[in-house]
C-alpha cells in the first residue's frame, strides 16, 4: 500500500463509507490534526486556566467542551463582592 495523507485517507473512507442519506457533521469522520497554530488544534495553552470538571451543561472539558470553551476568565476566579468564601 503506498504512503497516504491522512487527510486524503479520512474523505476516501467518508465516500466509500457514507450512508444512503448521506453523513451528518456528528457522523462523519473530522480531521483535527494537522493545524498551523495551537488555538486551531484545539489544545491548552500556557498560562491560562482551564474548568476541566463541572456540573450538568457548565462549559468544561469533562462536559465535551473545547480547551477555548473551557476558559475560564479572569473575572470568574474573583470572588464577588458580598460572596463568602470559607
Amino acid at each position: 500500500m503506498p504512503k497516504q495523507k491522512l487527510s486524503t485517507l479520512i474523505k476516501q473512507l467518508n465516500e466509500e463509507n457514507a450512508p444512503p442519506e448521506g453523513w451528518t457533521l456528528e457522523d462523519s469522520i473530522q480531521e483535527t490534526v494537522p493545524h498551523v497554530d495551537v488555538k486551531e488544534a484545539n489544545r491548552p495553552e500556557a498560562g491560562k486556566t482551564y474548568a476541566l470538571t463541572g456540573g450538568p451543561g457548565s462549559r468544561c472539558i469533562a462536559n465535551g467542551f473545547s480547551w477555548k470553551d473551557s476558559e475560564v476568565q479572569q473575572e470568574e476566579l474573583q470572588p464577588k463582592l458580598g460572596s463568602r468564601c470559607s
